[in-house]
């Protein structure tokens, strides 16, 4: 693992799993890890309890993650937000956690519907 304080380890349900290659020719992939959503207040009705976390992967890591789509998963990785340009102007993206270790867990049904 990566030293630094950007380190990240959540657990969830591993959704929207989509191949990718690397340049290489490498497999990856892509995903969201859906996590409780932590209350910040009065719970209103409207209020989701769960939230996508985007993640990427490649070599054996996504390999081993390919096989858990719709089971309850622990990884670990590092934070990682996306820049790009558009138009020759810079722009920050998402926060997407780079997996460098996962296996799956028992996850209780009312955690993750």
């Amino acid at each position: 693992m990566t030293a630094g304080l950007n380190q990240a380890s959540l657990s969830g349900v591993l959704t929207e799993v989509r191949q990718r290659w690397t340049p290489d020719g490498s497999f990856a992939l892509i995903a969201a890890l859906s996590i409780a959503r932590p209350e910040l207040g009065a719970a209103r009705a409207s209020n989701q309890e769960t939230q996508p976390i985007p993640l990427r992967a490649a070599g054996k890591v996504a390999e081993a993650l390919s096989r858990l789509e719709g089971k309850g998963v622990a990884v670990r990785g590092i934070l990682r937000r996306r820049y790009y340009s558009r138009d020759n102007t810079p722009h920050w993206g998402q926060v997407e956690i780079w997996v460098e270790e996962c296996h799956p867990i028992q996850v209780q049904e009312e955690e993750h519907g």
